[in-house]
């Protein structure tokens, strides 16, 4: 059998796609550096209350950069989302203690990637297959997501109902004429409060004219350094002082008691006891100023004397 020949054209057409195969081989070589392929990896672990829009792939980014992807999201069972990430070689030592996971949305619109901010290099590196601190955000899509503007639109619904009962209650006559009653009887409370608001001014304004406020204070503090000099020296003179008082209180308490018995005896009679009463002490008061007038009266006369018996002398 005689062997195949192959001419110049099928050779170059076999050359060329030698070189296509072995440029496309460098080309996917290349992108996989560029992907950090073949780069050491780094797995970290973060929660979240919500990890709406992650799954595994989802891209982590460092400072705006490509650092890392999504492995594994987890439900936890306190209802808590547990993302694994991993992290390329070169943005190793970038996290820190201090470092935050947070999910963002680079546009308005789009998938959510998981931000790892750079911490500061004065802290710890955070160990493989540690926890990075999470941060809870907010944006706009996740606002107005079914479940977020779901809740908001049940307390919108429960606020409408609210303000429905109050317009009800409103649009009853009867209470709304209790209402402009009670503006009605708010002015004459309003202007004596005025009233009384001017009348405390002039009362302040005479306390402070001349320094009145002053001086009677001054005079109440000269009365209490007096009574705590008289009250030592009267409990020196006289021990017993507070006994007797407590003494006297219980004997005014037995007084007391007696006169409650009595009244409570008299019953019917109690008008005209009280009458008689008022009348005792009507002509003891009149004797008292008679008495009181003579003694007044020897009082001058035996000073006019005193005068007289010291001119002469």
């Amino acid at each position: 059998m005689r062997p195949a020949r192959i001419n110049k054209y099928e050779r170059v057409a076999g050359l060329f796609i030698l070189v296509a195969i072995v440029g496309s081989l460098l080309s996917a070589l290349s992108i996989a550096v560029k992907q950090g392929w073949f780069e050491p990896r780094t797995v970290y672990r973060t929660t979240f209350e919500n990890a709406d829009g992650v799954h595994a792939g989802t891209t982590v980014k460092m400072a705006g950069l490509n650092a890392g992807s999504v492995e594994e999201v987890e439900l936890l069972p306190n209802n808590h989302v547990r993302v694994s990430f991993h992290i390329l070689g070169k943005f190793r030592e970038r996290v820190h203690q201090d470092s935050k996971a947070m999910l963002i949305r680079p546009f308005i619109i789009g998938d959510r990637v998981l931000e790892v901010t750079v911490g500061n290099e004065s802290q710890p590196l955070v160990a493989e297959n540690a926890d990075v601190a999470a941060e809870e955000t907010m944006d706009l899509m996740t606002l107005i997501s079914g479940q977020k503007m779901g809740k908001a639109l049940s307390r919108v619904a429960v606020v409408a109902e609210n303000l429905q009962t109050v317009v009800e209650a409103f649009a009853n006559p009867e209470r709304m004429n209790s209402i402009i009653r009670m503006f009605d009887h708010m002015e004459p409370l309003i202007q004596s409060f005025s009233i009384l608001s001017t009348e405390v001014t002039k009362l302040a304004k005479q306390a402070n004219r001349d320094e009145n406020l002053g001086k009677v204070l001054s005079q109440v503090a000269t009365l209490t350094k007096e009574l705590n000099l008289i009250v030592p020296a009267m409990n020196r003179e006289n021990p017993e002082l507070g006994q007797d008082i407590a003494a006297l209180s219980r004997s005014l308490g037995h007084v007391t008691v007696a006169m409650d018995q009595a009244f409570g005896a008299t019953g019917a009679d109690a008008p005209t006891t009280a009458k008689r009463a008022v009348e005792a002490l009507n002509e003891a008061t009149i004797l008292t100023g008679k008495f009181g007038m003579i003694i007044a009266l020897a009082l001058i006369v035996f000073g006019i004397i005193i005068l007289l018996s010291a001119k002469d002398g």
